[in-house]
């Protein structure tokens, strides 16, 4: 089977709509959960692309 970057009509690169998404989720995260990791996968509200959100510690939460 093909990778999904190879497969036509599968988009891998992250929109600006995405990377809202993705900055609020994590935001979210940051001021709610006290423990980890955190495995989500969310949908983003613009385009409908399913994003994975993966925080394992608070350190890793707060340098990106």
């Amino acid at each position: 089977m093909a990778k999904a970057s190879e497969r036509k009509g599968i988009r891998t690169e992250e929109y600006d709509c995405c990377r809202r998404t993705r900055e609020q989720v994590r935001e979210t995260i940051r001021l709610n959960y006290r423990s980890f990791p955190v495995i989500q996968n969310i949908v983003c509200r613009t385009c409908s692309m399913v994003l994975n959100i993966r925080v394992y510690t608070r350190e890793e939460l707060e340098q990106a």
